[in-house]
C-alpha cells in the first residue's frame, strides 16, 4: 500500500472513531430500546483487491425493524481511488464528499433520515 493510500485510509477510520462510532453508538441504543435490533460491523481496506468496492474501508449500520422483515442500512465507505467518503443510506441517494466534511451534525441527519421514523413507533 503506498503513502497516501495508507494515510486516507488511517484518516477514515480517525473519522469513524471521533465522529462517526459515537453517533452510530447512541442510535444503537435509542433503536434497540424502541424495540429493535442493530448492529455495526466493520469491512477493513483490502489493497490487494482496490479495484473492487468491497475492498473499501467500511462502517456499516444495520437495522432489522421489529415486526418486519425488511432490513435498512447506514453504510459510511471510505473510497480509495477518489479519496471520498461515500455515505449510503436504505432508500436515499448516495452522498459523496471530502473526508474532512462529515460532522457529528451530518451523521446525526444521515441517521434521522435513514433511521429517524423508526424510533417513533413505540
Amino acid at each position: 500500500m503506498d503513502a497516501e493510500t495508507d494515510l486516507f485510509v488511517q484518516a477514515f477510520w480517525v473519522k469513524c472513531r471521533d465522529i462517526i462510532r459515537p453517533e452510530l453508538d447512541t442510535a444503537v441504543d435509542a433503536l434497540r430500546h424502541a424495540g429493535h435490533e442493530t448492529n455495526i460491523s466493520t469491512l477493513e481496506y483490502s489493497p490487494d483487491e482496490k479495484t473492487s468496492p468491497e475492498s473499501a474501508p467500511t462502517l456499516i449500520m444495520t437495522i432489522h425493524p421489529s415486526a418486519s422483515t425488511e432490513s435498512r442500512v447506514l453504510r459510511y465507505r471510505g473510497d480509495v481511488v477518489a479519496r471520498e467518503i461515500e455515505v449510503t443510506a436504505s432508500g436515499c441517494k448516495t452522498a459523496r464528499s471530502d473526508l474532512s466534511t462529515v460532522t457529528q451534525a451530518g451523521v446525526k441527519n444521515d441517521i434521522a433520515l435513514c433511521f429517524g421514523s423508526l424510533l417513533k413507533t413505540k
